[in-house]
């Protein structure tokens, strides 16, 4: 008798740890998605929206819908699959406490507003960062085509 509770005790000591770390990974990937949802997927769904409606816009009622809605179901396909494995890296990456303050951070209204601005496309924050960077890409093409004689970056020059 001595035996067996001294194995079922032995036997609950050493679970225990094991069902903490499960249910801390469990709370981290929790976190995690939290975190998945606010940023990335939030991110990526508004800017597929804008994109989706431009590119049906010329199209027919019946056909834009059409392409709406298995668009969408692709859409929705993605989002889970990107949720999943962002999710489980983030949990991989950082702490439960880490992961909490980041979201606590995408919660902070001041943050948000900061987003808010950088994220509209008609922002005057958005035209001076869409100009640079248009302006430097256009340096590199330029530089690149120099040096290639004259062909695009990554075209080969045709034979002599």
């Amino acid at each position: 008798m001595m035996r067996l509770l001294a194995t079922l005790c032995l036997t609950t000591a050493l679970t225990l740890p094991l069902a903490a770390r499960a249910d801390e990974a469990a709370d981290k990937l929790a976190e995690a998605k939290i975190l998945v949802q606010k940023t990335v997927i939030k991110n990526l769904e508004n800017g597929f929206n804008v994109a989706l409606e431009k590119t049906v816009a010329p199209m027919k009622d019946e056909k834009a819908d059409a392409i709406r809605k298995e668009i969408r179901a692709e859409f929705e396909n993605q989002r889970g699959i990107m949720t999943e494995g962002l999710a489980k890296e983030y949990a991989d990456k950082f702490s439960l406490a880490e992961l909490k303050r980041i979201n606590e951070i995408y919660d902070d209204k001041t943050y948000q507003k900061f987003q808010t601005i950088n994220a509209d496309p008609s922002s005057t924050v958005t035209t001076i960062s869409q100009n640079a960077v248009t302006k430097l890409i256009n340096m590199l093409t330029v530089a690149a085509a120099g040096e290639n004689g004259g062909a695009p970056a990554g075209m080969p020059m045709p034979a002599k």
